[in-house]
C-alpha cells in the first residue's frame, strides 16, 4: 500500500498519479466512512467520488503534510455527509465518539483483500450452507422464511447457519472484518435494489 507520503509527493510532483494513488489508498475507506452517516451504498459512493473531484480541482495539498492528510479527508466526507442529510431535511443521527472512531478506522481497514477473503470463503462453504448464510445474515430473512425459500426445516436453517458461521470466522483474526463484509454486501444490495 502506497504510503501517505508518497501520496503527498506525487501530488506535488504527478498530480495525476498522485490522485490515482489517493483514490486506490481512500476511497473504498471513505465510502464505507459515508455509509455510516447515509445509509445508501450508492450515495456514499457518489459523495466520495464529488469530493475527490473537487480537490482534484483545488491545490489542497500543497502545504499538507502526510500524518494530516487521513483526517483531512474523513473530515471533508464527514462535513459532506452532514450537509448531504441537511440538505434533504433527514434527521442527522450522531455518531457519538466511540461510534464514529469505531466507523473511521474499520472505514480504514476496509480494502480488496477483505472482500477477497470473506468472497474466497463464502465460495468454499457448502452449497446449502452459503444459501442458508446469504439468506439470513447477508438478506435479513427470518429463519422460517429462509427454510421456505431453501426447502429445509427451520432446525436445518439454524445448524447450517452455526456451521458457515463458524467456518467465516476461522478465516478472520477477529469478527470485525467479517462484520464490516457483512454490512458493506447488505448497503451494497440494498443500493442495487433501489437502482
Amino acid at each position: 500500500m502506497v504510503q501517505d507520503s508518497e501520496i503527498l509527493n506525487m501530488l506535488d510532483t504527478r498530480k495525476e498519479q498522485g490522485m490515482k494513488a489517493l483514490f486506490n489508498r481512500y476511497y473504498k475507506p471513505l465510502v464505507v466512512f459515508a455509509g455510516a452517516y447515509l445509509h445508501d451504498l450508492q450515495e456514499a459512493e457518489d459523495l466520495v467520488q464529488e469530493q475527490l473531484v473537487k480537490l482534484w480541482g483545488k491545490r489542497t495539498f500543497e502545504n499538507m503534510t502526510a500524518g494530516s492528510l487521513s483526517t483531512f479527508l474523513f473530515t471533508v466526507v464527514k462535513n459532506a455527509c452532514i450537509n448531504w442529510i441537511e440538505k434533504r431535511k433527514l434527521t442527522l443521527v450522531s455518531l457519538d465518539m466511540p461510534h464514529y472512531q469505531i466507523a473511521w478506522e474499520e472505514a480504514e481497514r476496509m480494502d480488496d483483500r477483505v472482500v477477497h477473503l470473506v468472497n474466497g470463503a463464502m465460495e468454499k462453504l457448502p452449497e446449502k450452507t452459503r444459501q442458508v448464510v446469504v439468506a439470513v445474515m447477508l438478506e435479513g430473512k427470518m429463519y422460517k422464511e429462509a427454510a421456505e425459500e431453501l426447502g429445509v426445516s427451520v432446525n436445518t436453517v439454524k445448524t447450517l447457519l452455526k456451521q458457515g458461521m463458524k467456518e467465516l470466522r476461522k478465516t478472520f483474526k477477529d469478527k470485525h472484518e467479517l462484520l464490516l463484509w457483512i454490512g458493506w454486501w447488505k448497503n451494497k444490495r440494498r443500493s442495487a435494489r433501489l437502482v
